[in-house]
């Protein structure tokens, strides 16, 4: 009987650590030959032994550097949103060895970058394995929990992750409606992408930020006088904005399960999710998974910070997006491919035509307004599909 590899648990985040599992598991004091098997998450960076034969496991991402061993079935995607990853891993999915990336504070081991679900995978496992960056910020993270079996230097890498994308002409037209619908003094959540950066670039007035990633446009917030309190997030991806940021006491890294946790934020007056998405259905339903029946992502804290802003008092649940993807399709679509977010968590859906306010409408208006913030080209076809909806009166008839 072929006994079952251990379970290789590697940390989130753009500092996700680098070690080939062969290496972490050899570290971690157990036999190094033969299969592996990993769980992996957010991974931006190339990994080379991603492509080895010897390496198969499970992620709850599927792009950036993992998409073409997700493609080829190498690894097997699990739609789960983040908030849900600290249970699973200490049940279902404990793993035997369990791989995250520190900086040296002191005598102490500490999170750099990326806190995420590092903590969370620490505590489960069976052995821990500490990937030192020694080029890696400090930026306060906590302490590394967790049975320490081993330290290892962080390898090499010859392709750095790439930079958040930076804001398009379109991103920023649909900045300027979203800023519109802020309340006074939000807490502004926002995920990675050029419309998120559009949007805090936009930002008139004064903000407090609790969100799943900061990059070094939260920096500017501060240097422009408008963040208000320390912002709080998971992950970080920048440079020396983001360092000044936390040497100034302005940065607080918390692990997903405070960050991500639905009782906490749900219970923040005026807290705003602004979201992008794949796909978003005629009946508000969101897609951010996969496309063509391709695997572009996951569900990540998407579902996570919608349903929170959605039963925040005074906040808002946006999701943001140009009216026409790089390949020229429409977005808005009559029927989502896969429902990664449910149509309840959606309250206004934005595009650099306008806003949809979906709020304290049926399904029939909803419809209605969202083929109205959809490229003027994708209007007809999206008017007849929306006619044909079950149980829907056609909308000219309204």
């Amino acid at each position: 009987m072929t006994a079952t590899p251990p379970l290789v648990a590697y940390a989130d985040g753009v500092d996700s650590p680098r070690s080939p599992p062969a290496a972490v598991v050899e570290a971690a004091g157990l036999p190094a030959a033969g299969q592996h098997e990993v769980l992996l998450g957010w991974t931006p960076e190339g990994r080379d032994w991603l492509a080895l034969p010897t390496v198969r496991g499970r992620t709850i991402m599927a792009g950036y550097a993992l998409s073409a061993a997700v493609a080829e079935g190498r690894l097997r995607y699990l739609p789960v949103r983040l908030s849900a990853l600290p249970r699973l891993v200490a049940d279902a999915l404990r793993p035997e060895v369990a791989v995250v990336t520190g900086v040296r504070r002191g005598s102490e081991l500490v999170f750099g970058a990326s806190v995420g679900w590092g903590p969370a995978v620490a505590r489960a496992a069976r052995r821990l394995v500490v990937e030192v960056d020694p080029d890696g910020p400090d930026l306060g993270g906590p302490v590394i929990p967790g049975p320490v079996v081993a330290v290892v230097e962080r390898p090499a890498h010859r392709a750095p992750a790439p930079a958040p994308r930076p804001p398009a002409a379109v991103d920023h037209r649909i900045a300027a409606h979203v800023v519109g619908l802020l309340p006074d003094e939000p807490t502004l959540q926002f995920g990675p992408g050029g419309v998120a950066e559009a949007i805090l670039a936009a930002l008139d007035r004064p903000v407090r930020i609790w969100s799943g990633l900061v990059t070094d446009a939260v920096a500017t917030l501060h240097d422009r006088g408008l963040l208000l309190g320390p912002a709080t997030a998971a992950y970080a991806w920048g440079g020396p904005a983001l360092a000044a940021l936390a040497a100034a006491g302005r940065l607080v890294l918390r692990p997903l399960e405070e960050t991500h946790d639905l009782t906490r934020i749900s219970g923040v007056e005026r807290f705003v999710g602004c979201n992008t998405g794949l796909q978003v259905g005629l009946d508000g339903s969101v897609n951010v998974e996969r496309v063509g029946g391709r695997l572009v992502a996951g569900v990540g804290g998407h579902a996570d910070f919608c349903t929170a802003a959605a039963r925040s008092v005074g906040g808002l649940s946006i999701i943001a997006l140009p009216s026409t993807t790089r390949r020229g399709a429409s977005p808005i679509v009559a029927h989502v491919e896969t429902t990664s977010t449910a149509r309840c968590d959606v309250e206004v859906v934005v595009t650099e035509h306008g806003v949809a306010d979906l709020r304290g409408v049926d399904d029939v208006e909803r419809a209605r307004r969202l083929v109205a913030v959809a490229a003027p080209e994708h209007r007809p076809q999206l008017h007849t599909a929306a006619a044909d909806l079950p149980n829907q009166r056609p909308l000219e008839d309204r």
